[in-house]
């Protein structure tokens, strides 16, 4: 890339939602025979590096994208089409050994899964690169954009990061300044949390009358299991109560990948009030229940990973349209909670991208009023209204935890008027969970498995805007909550300061929002650096 770069379209990050509108887009670009350019950029050195989901799939959608994506054969359809799910259990863990099945015919319908198909969305990520690659998308990775570019109040494109630091800040000789990439529209689809769709929804007041975004916490592990195991193929359980507190809202999961690999996780919602709630070890005690260790018998752990996933739902989706820019996918807070799901909003967040900016272009407008037609499709489709569905469904578990949100999400909808949500830093209280459990695997032994790396003399993508509110954290809430809720053990005490360990970081963002005293700030690190997910 050069120093001044030019396009048509950018979509930032090499997500599901980005990939399936860059795919979208061009299709409909070759067949009116237009040939502008549809651009994609990654932070990860490789696509799928930085994605990972507990994806349980409904496949219309990708219908829709590539109509005969089930002929395909590919090694990552075939895989994907012996995950069809023929078992679907919800089950209740209690203290002991005691596992209730809950019946299905009192499971909501939402709920069920039965017929969709479990997959590696890194797996994902990656054949849809090769498709658009296909098409003629062309996708860069190793790109971390670090702040979007603004003239006039519109949105002409991004800035990636500089390559080549030092700790101090200084130039090495393999220095490379941030490139400058203007684009008539760009696509911010760069997950949950992202940096740069906050920035633009702040810029525009975008948020203005909604609820904040609130997330959960998903650790998960990859268990390879011996050929004869207790699992099975196409099986998918989900789990509530044990190890969670009821005021903690929450889950356990566990997909069959193939006929002898397991996808084990815990989802926690980020809002919970202990201080010393350490998520990877909550994970490690989930999978020591009799009723999943027996399941995992014989297992050996060969991958691990975190990430945060919005949940705030139909009352956090914002405004999604700015001159010159749209916002989709996880960065647009499209996940349904009560479902459980939210990559195929991702993907169809995607198609409607797509065909606004198509018609944008055909119109050589991409003013806001010229992409609104994007909010509107999104609004007309199935995923707004589902999210409207689920609207006060994250909500009611806030405010009654276990036992008083399960009766009460049955009724939500019905519910005339909107509950609101706090930020989850909001939630941190002076009360501890005090857990001796130390079976498992540790959270640096967890790292590893995640292939993270970072160049070791960059500078620190984590630091503190006021390291004083650390010393304040121990005052108030009895511990340095950081050093618990990091499920990568970045954050280390040393006499009374807290030191950091960025190359540690999995990038799931976890500090900059649980963060109490909200010190912590985060930033996209250098391009290609962070963890290596290949299978999750």
């Amino acid at each position: 890339m050069t120093e001044q770069n030019r396009m048509d379209v950018l979509f930032v990050g090499a997500g599901p939602a980005s990939l399936a509108g860059a795919i979208k887009l061009k299709q409909m670009l070759n067949l009116a025979g237009r040939k502008e350019s549809v651009i994609v950029i990654e932070k990860a050195d490789k696509p799928g590096q930085h994605n990972l989901s507990g994806a349980v799939f409904e496949t219309d959608v990708l219908t829709e994208l590539i109509p005969n994506w089930q002929d395909s054969k590919d090694a990552f359809i075939t895989k994907m089409l012996g995950n069809k799910v023929e078992r679907d259990e919800l089950v209740f863990l209690m203290g002991g050994k005691t596992a209730v099945k809950v019946p299905s015919a009192v499971v909501p319908a939402g709920m069920h899964h039965k017929g969709d198909y479990t997959l590696s969305i890194s797996e994902m990520v990656n054949w849809l690169s090769d498709l658009a690659r296909g098409l003629g998308v062309e996708i860069y990775t190793g790109f971390a954009a670090r702040e979007l570019v603004m003239e006039n109040g519109a949105v002409k494109g991004i800035r990636l990061g500089e390559k080549g630091l030092n700790k101090e800040g200084e130039k090495q000789p393999n220095y490379l300044p941030g490139e400058v990439l203007e684009a008539k529209v760009t696509v911010l689809g760069e997950g949950s949390l992202g940096q740069l769709a906050e920035d633009l929804i702040k810029r525009n007041n975008l948020d203005k009358g909604k609820n904040p975004q609130i997330s959960s916490l998903g650790i998960k592990e990859i268990i390879r299991l011996p050929e004869k195991n207790n699992f099975g193929t196409n099986h998918v359980i989900h789990t509530l109560g044990f190890p969670n507190k009821s005021d903690v809202f929450g889950g356990g999961t566990l997909y069959s990948m193939s006929k002898n690999t397991v996808a084990v996780a815990v989802v926690l919602g980020l809002d919970w009030r202990y201080c010393d709630l350490d998520p990877q070890r909550e994970l490690q005690i989930f999978k020591s229940h009799p009723f999943v260790s027996k399941l995992l018998e014989g297992g050996e752990t060969i991958a691990y990973g975190a990430k945060t996933l919005p949940e705030g739902g139909f009352y956090s989706v914002t405004g999604l349209v700015a001159d010159g820019a749209l916002i989709i996918g996880d960065d647009a807070g499209l996940t349904n909670v009560r479902k459980l799901k939210g990559l195929h909003y991702a993907i169809k967040s995607g198609i409607l991208a797509a065909e606004a900016i198509f018609q944008s272009i055909e119109k050589n407008d991409f003013s806001k009023d010229s992409l609104k037609s994007y909010e509107t499709k999104l609004a007309d489709s199935f995923v707004m209204k589902d999210l409207q569905a689920a609207r006060n469904y994250r909500q009611v578990f806030a405010r009654g935890g276990l036992y008083l949100g399960a009766p009460f999400s049955l009724i939500q909808s019905w519910l005339p008027f909107k509950l609101k949500t706090e930020p989850d830093y909001q939630g941190m209280r002076r009360t501890k969970l005090n857990r001796s459990y130390t079976g498992g695997i540790d959270r640096l032994t967890a790292v590893s498995l995640s292939g993270t790396l970072h160049r070791e003399d960059e500078p620190s993508h984590i630091s503190f805007s006021d390291p004083a509110n650390c010393h304040r954290c121990k005052e108030d809430f009895g511990c340095h909550p950081c050093l618990y809720f990091c499920p990568a053990e970045v954050y280390k005490l040393e006499g009374d300061d807290i030191a950091l360990s960025p190359s540690n970081c999995v990038h799931c963002q976890t500090c900059r929002t649980k963060c109490p005293h909200q010190t912590i700030r985060w930033h996209v690190p250098e391009g290609g650096d962070g963890p290596k997910y290949k299978i999750l």
